[in-house]
This record gives structure tokens, C-alpha cells and sequence, in this order.
């Protein structure tokens, strides 16, 4: 899973090359993928299928910018995050021992984010889901914004993103296993450096 200020982060970044109107509209969107964690769905129809993939093409909402930088960015970073485990060779599956290590990445990512942001992250103070494009109810929906909220109205620690966690999973178990490789990454100055750079590499693959 993903953690959504990264999103956010490379959402901005792209905003005046993809001549956002709405803001909250795209914020929305960008974040929105994620929502299945809450809402139940396939995967599939948030992340795959008829999904807008590229942020750059034509006819795409400002809501369907901000859904496809997020599908871009899972997908042009995956590959890295599996590079940095001791376990590049094993595919990583919901709860194993390589998903927890790339959750935890995601999370040290997140963190590195929030500083890199300065902290000005209103833009997740202030999402709302107006569009909802699989029928989603507009309660979980509401409930899923509102965990943003809570994490990021301040900067996250590891226990702030532990209680996100438990909010999204009942497996204390996995929670557990991806707080401790959390808590290792953070004891480790090249790692930390090394999932740093992963942004930047992403950003780079759409040019200049």
C-alpha cells in the first residue's frame, strides 16, 4: 500500500505541466486509488482496466489527472522499492516478508516527503471525494479522507502511521512486521538515502 502524501507530493509537482483548474478535484483524485483499502473493491477498478494511466493524455478531467499521476508513480516505483529488499528475487504478495519490507520503504518515503513539503500539505487537510467513479459509498469515502486528516494534521511519527494502519487492516501481526523494518530503515542512513532517490527517479521518467 502505498502512503498518500508521496502521491500528493508528485501530484504537485506536476500540476502546472498538467494545467490543473481544480485543485481539489485533482488532490482528490490522486489519493482516490487507494480508497479500496476502505471501500472493499477490486483492485482492479482503481489501479487497472479503464484506469487513466497517463496523466498527460487528452480529454482526462482534472479528478483523472490526479488518479493517473497516482497510477504512475505505483508503477514506475515499484520496481526500485523491490530493488532495495534482501529479497529482490521473491515477488512480493499481500502480508509477506518483501510486502512489508516495501510498505515500510513506503512509509520512510512518506516521512521524507513531509519534510521535503515543508509541511504545507493542506491540500490533504482539505479532501473531499465529489467524484466517487466506481458508485463508492459516500460514507467510507468520507471516513477515508478523514484518516488523512488525522494522520497528517501534524508531521506523522511511526506510531501515528501504526494507528493509520490499524484503521485499514486487522492484522496486527503484518502492522507489526512493517513497523519494525520501519523502525530498522530509520537506524540506516544509506537506505534511508537510497529510498530518498526513488522520487526523483520517477519524476525524471516523464522528461522535461
Amino acid at each position: 500500500m502505498a502512503m498518500e502524501l508521496t502521491h500528493v507530493r508528485f501530484a504537485r509537482d506536476l500540476k502546472e505541466r498538467l494545467s490543473i483548474e481544480d485543485e481539489s478535484a485533482y488532490y482528490a483524485g490522486t489519493i482516490y486509488p487507494d480508497s479500496r483499502y476502505m471501500t472493499r473493491i477490486d483492485r482492479n477498478l482503481t489501479h487497472a482496466g479503464s484506469s487513466p494511466q497517463d496523466p498527460f493524455a487528452g480529454g482526462l478531467s482534472d479528478f483523472e489527472k490526479g488518479w493517473a499521476t497516482h497510477l504512475f508513480y505505483d508503477h514506475h516505483a515499484h520496481l526500485r522499492y523491490v530493488q532495495l529488499s534482501p529479497w529482490p528475487e521473491e515477488k512480493a504478495q499481500p502480508g509477506n516478508q518483501v510486502w512489508q519490507f516495501i510498505s515500510a520503504a513506503k512509509v520512510v518515503e512518506d516521512m521524507q516527503s513531509y519534510q521535503a513539503m515543508n509541511g504545507d500539505v493542506d491540500m490533504m487537510l482539505n479532501i473531499d471525494f465529489l467524484e466517487r467513479p466506481n458508485s463508492e459509498d459516500p460514507t467510507i469515502m468520507a471516513a477515508y479522507a478523514q484518516i488523512q486528516r488525522t494522520l497528517y494534521q501534524q508531521q506523522p511519527t511511526i506510531e501515528h502511521y501504526q494507528d493509520f494502519w490499524v484503521t485499514l487492516s486487522s492484522n496486527r501481526e503484518v502492522i507489526d512486521g512493517v513497523m519494525n523494518h520501519v523502525k530498522e530503515m530509520l537506524r540506516n542512513d544509506n537506505l534511508q538515502e537510497r529510498i530518498r532517490r526513488i522520487y526523483g527517479h520517477v519524476l525524471g521518467e516523464l522528461g522535461s
